[in-house]
């Protein structure tokens, strides 16, 4: 079986951050509304056709799943970021979809 993000998060900071459990799942219970707020504004961002916000959240959104060990999905904001950039906002449209589907044991319920 696949580990989820959410595991994945949680044995990133325990090992790479040192933080006992309590703190791991601290972070994460910070981290999930922060996510999950970026989402949103990229999704609406795009869909308002502003490409520079874009940009920005998909930047910041990249970075903060670098912070939980979420390379792989780092990668697909970083794609949306690099898009937006060029002032393509479809491929941001949909990492935020597959974003919040792929994080949805991470995200508030």
């Amino acid at each position: 079986m696949t580990p989820t993000p959410k595991d994945r998060a949680l044995a990133f900071l325990l090992g790479e951050h040192g933080l006992y459990p309590a703190e791991a799942e601290e972070a994460l219970a910070v981290a999930a509304p922060v996510l999950a707020e970026a989402l949103t504004r990229l999704a609406r961002t795009a869909d308002g056709q502003n490409a520079r916000a874009c940009a920005d959240v998909a930047h910041g959104l990249k970075g903060n799943l670098l912070n939980l060990g979420l390379a792989e999905l780092a990668q697909t904001a970083e794609q949306a970021c690099a898009a937006a950039r060029q002032g393509d906002l479809d491929p941001a449209r949909r990492a935020a979809v597959t974003l919040r589907q792929a994080l949805a044991t991470l995200l508030p319920g």
